[in-house]
């Protein structure tokens, strides 16, 4: 009986164990996802997908200390300016900033060394900061209708990794998409159409 007793207590202890680790690599997606950010302060540990709809310039301060985030989605918020803190998320897999009025990423969007989907679409980002280059598990980035027309050279790190670029929308020239080829051959890129006599840019 003891022995039985021993056993059965050994595994509650080990069930309790493993209730309180942190998702692996995949499961975090089938976890809650947070619609409030009072209520994923309530237990910011346990964390791990936070979607928001707010209105403002830049990310509440608050929020920095969920940094077990898996997913975050901040689209359509009117955000002129994406924290320098981003980059204290370092679990983050999944970043959706879409549809906001960002004019640039800032530099520390390269300490977050585990993400693999960025989405950027329908912005005002014309350049992407050279620190995108350690992002080495990053395998696609959504940057439709941005008017970004070029890519920082340090990309090329990516090439064996970055599966697919979305640049669709945007009035790419057939020299800047070449250019673009070239630092990322094996890369998907994703684009509408080139050409420079059809360009509505100045010249």
């Amino acid at each position: 009986m003891p022995k039985q007793i021993f056993l059965s207590f050994t595994f509650i202890f080990l069930l309790v164990g493993l209730k309180g680790q942190t998702p692996d690599r995949d499961s975090w997606q089938s976890t809650h996802l947070y619609t409030s950010l009072e209520e994923a302060l309530q237990s910011p540990e346990n964390t791990y997908r936070l979607k928001l709809r707010i209105k403002a310039d830049s990310l509440p301060e608050a929020l920095f200390q969920l940094t077990n985030l898996r997913e975050l989605t901040v689209a359509r918020c009117k955000l002129s300016v994406l924290n320098e803190r981003i980059g204290e998320l370092k679990n983050l897999r999944y970043l959706n900033v879409s549809g906001n009025k960002l004019v640039r990423l800032p530099e520390s969007i390269g300490e977050l060394t585990s993400l693999q989907t960025l989405v950027i679409s329908r912005n005002l980002i014309e350049a992407l900061p050279t620190t995108i280059a350690e992002l080495h598990e990053l395998t696609y980035i959504d940057a439709w209708d941005n008017p970004l027309y070029t890519l920082p050279e340090s990309i090329k790190l990516l090439r064996n990794t970055l599966k697919t670029i979305d640049l669709r929308q945007i009035d790419l020239r057939d020299s800047e998409l070449e250019y673009m080829e070239e630092l990322l051959p094996y890369t998907d890129i994703k684009f509408t159409s080139t050409c420079d006599c059809h360009s509505t840019r100045g010249k």
